[in-house]
């Protein structure tokens, strides 16, 4: 295959500049190392198991949602390798969709051109040799010409990072070579690591989910959480608890963190929304144009609404707009992760028949719609609605993604916000809010949805109340899981 010289070109440019263009990623302006997401430590350990044992985990895809730090994470690991092992393997750090804006050129075309610059086939590599690839969405043959790279060589481990619909392009060739480790926004603990520079507590995130999760009844829950008491205080003595209203509102996208500037915060936002509709879900889905403008309204309609809304209802709002049309967008914006769909609890007849409940993602979106659309009714309730999202994030995150347990809502009037079924062996109600709670609505949830117990966060106390099989938790636990 006869390699383009300007290709050529390109990839010595990589790999000379890589070293600048890293440190623009990983560094402050005066040279300091940004912290690393939680993420980094598995990430970090598949680097070294490749070196030191030739581990056969050799390629990891990460997908996420735009603006959740994927290309920050990639150079942090690219940097690690600089500086550990510099000599001793091959490197290679690019960002795909400038390749192909540049140069017009393919992944498979630059794997070549990579191939010719090294000097040996990959089959005769001796050197570990890692190749970084940003925004491998950018070709839609992506998959295929990694997994030939994979099958041709055991010295090659790839790193590519992509839109959170990057798992819809695999197939099961890929699923059984590559490793799947996706980014989502940040936790309230990477957010107060990141920005304030407080550390967690060694174990305690493992110890409070066990005991909030995997007790075998409430009064085991209170015993276990009523002992992690000195260690919870201890991290939250290092806290502003005003930062927690920053965390819902500004804190929970790597990128928003340090803009002091709302205007210009909100902006960027919009900026991020723009590309999810324009470039991700527009090639995934093929919508007309009328039906990509549509896709705001529907999102401005979802982060103002308190209420769960129906297709019917949605398709009224949208007008001329149908319900099969709605039903696709909310499937395109649950694919990018845009929205986490939480179902109605019940038979699998009552889940398709009942609305399902959308949170955002990630809050800070949700904010930033609702500073556009929100009038005086949703500013008072906002805060609730933002900590719902945080908490749909957590339990989605810890739970239904490593299919570990399902994340159902109550659609009966006056009832708890969640239902969390673990492994199918209990069955748990939950209800979050910024203030006071009486538990009424886990109360109910609990006895009629026969749950093995109801846990209640907010700004109580700590508090058993046995007979109704419920611990109300302070909602300082529940932001450090």
């Amino acid at each position: 295959m006869a390699i383009n010289q300007e290709l050529i070109n390109y990839i010595q440019n990589q790999l000379v500049q890589s070293k600048y263009r890293i440190n623009a990623f990983t560094k402050t302006s005066d040279g300091k190392l940004y912290p690393t997401r939680n993420i980094y430590v598995k990430l970090k350990q598949y680097v070294d198991d490749f070196i030191k044992r030739g581990s056969e985990k050799r390629w990891v895809i990460i997908p996420g949602l735009r603006g959740v730090g994927k290309t920050t994470v990639l150079a942090q690991i690219f940097l690690h390798l600089e500086s550990t092992e510099n000599e001793s393997v091959n490197k290679l750090y690019f960002a795909l969709d400038d390749a192909i804006n540049i140069l017009d050129v393919s992944l498979k075309d630059i794997i070549a051109g990579y191939e010719q610059l090294i000097g040996t086939s990959f089959e005769k590599l001796t050197k570990p040799t890692f190749i970084f690839i940003d925004e491998v969405q950018s070709d839609p043959k992506w998959a295929v010409t990694l997994k030939t790279l994979f099958d041709r060589t055991k010295k090659v481990f790839i790193f590519c990072s992509g839109s959170s619909a990057l798992h819809l392009q695999t197939n099961a060739d890929v699923a059984r070579r590559a490793h799947l480790e996706k980014l989502f926004p940040m936790s309230f603990t990477e957010f107060q690591k990141i920005k304030y520079n407080v550390f967690p507590i060694k174990d305690l995130r493992q110890e409070l989910k066990l005991g909030l999760y995997y007790s075998d009844d409430v009064e085991a829950v209170f015993d276990r959480i009523k002992s992690l008491e000195n260690k919870v205080n201890k991290y939250w003595s290092s806290v502003d608890r005003l930062s927690i209203r920053e965390y819902l509102s500004k804190g929970n996208l790597p990128f928003t963190i340090n803009e002091p500037n709302d205007m210009l915060l909100y902006n960027a936002i919009d900026t991020l929304l723009d590309k999810i509709v324009i470039n991700d879900i527009k090639e995934l889905s093929k919508f007309s144009k009328s039906t990509l403008g549509t896709i705001k309204r529907l999102l401005f309609l979802l982060a103002d609404s308190s209420d769960v809304l129906s297709l019917n209802k949605l398709s009224t709002l949208l007008s001329p707009t149908t319900t099969v049309t709605i039903a696709n967008i909310l499937k395109y914006l649950e694919n990018a992760e845009l929205l986490i769909r939480v179902l109605p609890y019940g038979s699998n007849v009552s889940k398709v028949k009942k609305p399902s409940k959308y949170l955002f993602m990630s809050p800070s979106i949700r904010e930033q719609l609702l500073s556009i659309s929100g009038n005086q009714a949703t500013m008072q309730m906002r805060q609730g609605k933002l900590l719902e999202d945080a908490s749909g994030l957590s339990l989605y995150r810890e739970f239904v993604v490593p299919h570990k347990g399902s994340l159902t809502y109550d659609n009966s009037e006056k009832s708890a916000d969640f239902i969390l079924e673990i492994e199918n062996k209990r069955k748990i109600a939950i209800e979050i809010g910024m203030g006071k709670k009486d538990g009424s609505q886990v109360k109910r949830t609990t006895k009629e949805r026969k749950c093995n117990y109801g846990l209640v966060f907010s700004s109580s106390e700590l508090y058993l109340d046995k007979a109704n099989k419920m611990v109300k938790v302070p909602l300082d636990y529940f932001l450090l899981t």
